[in-house]
């Protein structure tokens, strides 16, 4: 009898879910990080919960290197190809920005009493702030301090172009990882002259585009265990090195650096589960979907507007659902307002004409 070949590649369905168990981790690690009074477990999971920004790369780098065009022979055509391939990428990101920044910024400054004095600080150009603000360039200095991983996630697409060419052969590409895993004489940290913690998540991005471009070998390693081998193994390990975060065994390996193998064996985790159940897991991918608007407006939540009213609830479970229902319920007010307003056909027009660009840069 022929062993079924199991297809282990990731699925756009299950980048949603993913990305919904990233958004969940990262309200856990902001509501109760500082809070170790909710109890050891609770104060763990918050520290595990840091995972969210290697997941939210990850999938990044796996979704920009397998929708990449494949590129033609001609080195202008190929410079032309990764141009538009970015430049619809960074559109598609600013729109949707945007759209949060200009709802969000204005009820804090005048709502809420979070003026631009209080956000950037008054021995600072305000204009200059805001501008780089609006750009995502503030890092951690944003009218909303989460907003520091908009200036992370534009700077490793701008190395994207470089990591896509080291990543296609597999000898070299190990070496590379290896290499941003080692982090040898701390070189990787003249990165962070372009983002805060680039030398730390630059891994990530990049083990996400080598799982894209080697996923017919990896599939097929793979399909040399026993499924139950996968599906058991990649859970446990996720277990494994998810403890191992905020309570290492060996003082090196801990905290950021365990993050790459957390997130390899979660993602596995998650592909194994929907193909040994075939469960859908319709409101998981339905979250997956609002996670960029609920990662720009979380912190709104349960900090600037309303965090006296989480806090005072007191119970973790009931604090947890209180920011996860409120801010999903935002998301779909402001995806509402999207499709009313034809905010999408103006999207759409922009990168039609990106992509067509993209098509004659290839003839």
């Amino acid at each position: 009898m022929t062993k079924e070949f199991i297809d282990y590649r990731i699925m756009p369905a299950e980048t949603q879910i993913v990305k919904a168990i990233a958004i969940m981790a990262m309200l856990i690690h902001h509501l109760f990080l500082e809070h170790p009074e909710y109890g050891g477990a609770i104060y763990g999971l918050a520290k595990a919960g840091k995972v969210c920004v290697a997941l939210f790369v990850f999938l990044s780098g796996y979704g920009m290197a397998t929708t990449f065009p494949k590129q033609s022979n001609s080195r202008i055509n190929s410079i032309k190809t990764f141009f538009f391939f970015l430049g619809k990428r960074y559109i598609k990101f600013y729109l949707n920005y945007w759209f949060v920044f200009f709802i969000t910024v204005p009820i804090g400054v005048f709502l809420f009493g979070r003026t631009l004095e209080v956000a950037y600080g008054t021995d600072t150009n305000l204009i200059i702030s805001f501008i780089r603000d609006l750009f995502g360039l503030q890092g951690f200095d944003s009218y909303n301090i989460t907003w520091w991983f908009n200036e992370l996630i534009i700077s490793l697409w701008l190395f994207f172009p470089l990591f896509y060419h080291l990543m296609k052969n597999g000898i070299i590409s190990i070496c590379v990882l290896i290499f941003l895993f080692i982090n040898p004489f701390g070189i990787l940290h003249y990165l962070e002259a372009f983002s805060f913690c680039l030398s730390i998540y630059v891994l990530p991005f990049c083990m996400g585009i080598f799982f894209a471009r080697h996923s017919n070998s990896i599939n097929r390693l793979l399909n040399r265990l026993r499924s139950q081998y996968v599906l058991w193994g990649s859970i446990l390990l996720t277990v494994f090195f998810g403890a191992l975060r905020g309570y290492p065994l060996v003082s090196w390996f801990c905290y950021s650096r365990v993050d790459p193998f957390i997130t390899m064996f979660l993602v596995l985790a998650v592909v194994s589960v929907c193909r040994a159940t075939r469960f859908k897991l319709s409101f998981l991918r339905y979250v997956g979907g609002h996670s960029m608007n609920m990662y720009l407006t979380h912190t709104f939540i349960l900090g600037y507007f309303g965090g006296h009213l989480i806090y005072a609830i007191k119970t973790p479970i009931l604090m947890f659902l209180a920011v996860f229902a409120s801010s999903l319920l935002l998301s779909v007010v402001f995806e509402t307002i999207k499709n009313k307003t034809g905010f999408y056909q103006l999207q759409n027009k922009i990168i039609k004409v990106i992509s067509s660009q993209i098509s004659s840069s290839r003839n």
